[in-house]
């Protein structure tokens, strides 16, 4: 039976499906990989080959939702995306935060720019990310729980604002809880502050995957100060 990759269902950026062991629906990212392995009853089973979201269960969709969002175009390769500190803290007024003292950066891909914040919050509980080069993983689950409504209702066209990537520090697999996402108040993540920006990155990042990595590593994050 033919390989697919799922694409996103709503602007949030994650396809739901319904897992046949246990019946619990459940969110996949854009470009997760699946084995279709039967239609009955007009549903279309399916392995879940890869990424963090129930790799190797069976799950499936209606037919006709199994047409619009499986397809057969598969990921890129590798993404590369750099971030370069500009100057020391700043304070800025965010129509959607307040008052916050902000770490800026520009953060470059391909070949487009965009401002970033790295920290919001100097309590020493967080830090910016600190240079080097680290992993950009694939979203790990809708981040929906935190609210980005405002966001979106702000940036006409935005999509998947609740997809979140992984950074693995120092080039590891191991999720920081650090996250590339749209925003404009960082615990030490790369926040799109740039609200328009994010959905052109969003596009990058989703459509890439490193070979060999099981769907779970996007590609590169080099941070320089």
């Amino acid at each position: 039976m033919p390989i697919k990759y799922t694409r996103r269902a709503d602007n949030s950026g994650w396809l739901t499906v319904k897992l046949s062991k246990t019946g619990i629906l459940t969110s996949l990212c854009e470009y997760t990989q699946v084995d279709v392995l039967q239609s009955v009853n007009h549903r279309t089973y399916f392995k879940i080959m890869d990424g963090y979201v129930s790799p190797g269960e069976e799950a499936s969709l209606t037919d006709a939702n199994a047409a619009l969002y499986l397809t057969a175009t598969g990921p890129q390769g590798p993404a590369s995306i750099s971030v370069m500190y500009q100057g020391a803290p700043v304070e800025e007024v965010s129509k959607f935060k307040g008052k916050l003292k902000q770490q800026w950066a520009k953060l470059t891909f391909n070949g487009q720019t965009a401002s970033v914040t790295l920290n919001s919050i100097w309590n020493g509980s967080y830090s910016p990310i600190p240079p080097g080069m680290h992993t950009i993983l694939a979203p790990d689950y809708s981040h929906k729980v935190i609210s980005t409504s405002g966001y979106v209702a702000a940036t006409p066209g935005m999509i998947g604002n609740d997809a979140w990537f992984p950074i693995g520090i120092n080039g590891t697999m191991q999720n920081s809880s650090r996250y590339i996402h749209v925003g404009h108040l960082s615990e030490g993540c790369v926040t799109v502050h740039e609200l328009g920006k994010w959905t052109a990155i969003y596009n990058y990042l989703i459509s890439h995957r490193v070979l060999g990595s099981a769907g779970k590593k996007v590609g590169q994050l080099i941070v320089k100060k």
